[in-house]
């Protein structure tokens, strides 16, 4: 194997990998264990996920954000409140709503995410839900076009959800195309966040 120079993407050179190579071969110990653990590289995505709910104003909405920003970066060429329609039009194309869940500190976040970039959430421990909840979600959204034509977008999926002991809150994990899909979901979670006790509640929350 050819081991390229040390260079601006972090390559070591060939005689370092040569003599790390010739220590371990024979025993040397150049670092301690838990040096040699920190350098492993880590696949950060296994260890947080991050999923998008749903658009916050719906895929109508998003389009007409669109339109706003296009308007209004045209408008800017005359007057500098354009911007406002740009501001207006980028937080409706781009705003959404999530859910993050940490597998290391066990823990889970339904947050909105601002423009896109900005997430506000509050994480809550797993351990503070009781149970899953796997449901369809039916929702329409109505928008209004230039020329007063009700526009009406309807979406059909299925969610899993984390529940509380009371049923007072939930937090929506992911969606789905079909129940069993989300039930393997469910049954990876419960053994990847080390979840005991938490079954699936037939109740329409």
């Amino acid at each position: 194997m050819k081991y390229g120079w040390v260079n601006s993407a972090g390559i070591v050179s060939e005689e370092i990998i040569a003599a790390i190579l010739y220590c371990n071969r024979y025993g040397i110990g150049l670092f301690s264990t838990t040096q040699r653990d920190n350098m492993q590289p880590k696949n950060t995505e296994s260890l947080l996920s991050d999923n998008k709910i749903d658009n916050f104003m719906g895929s109508t909405a998003r389009a007409a954000g669109y339109s706003l920003i296009i308007f209004g970066l045209i408008g800017t060429y005359f007057k500098w409140t354009g911007l406002i329609l740009v501001i207006a039009g980028a937080f409706m194309s781009f705003t959404y709503e999530g859910t993050r869940i940490d597998f290391i500190k066990r823990r889970i976040k339904s947050y909105t995410a601002l423009f896109g970039i900005m997430k506000y959430g509050k994480w809550l421990p797993v351990d503070s839900f009781t149970g899953f909840n796997i449901y369809r979600s039916r929702r329409s959204y109505t928008t209004y076009s230039r020329a007063n034509i009700t526009l009406t977008e309807k979406n059909d999926d299925i969610r899993l959800a984390f529940l509380n002991k009371d049923k007072t809150r939930k937090i929506v994990i992911n969606k789905y195309k079909s129940f069993s899909e989300a039930r393997d979901e469910m049954t990876q979670l419960i053994k990847d966040l080390h979840l005991s006790g938490l079954n699936e509640s037939h109740e329409k929350i």
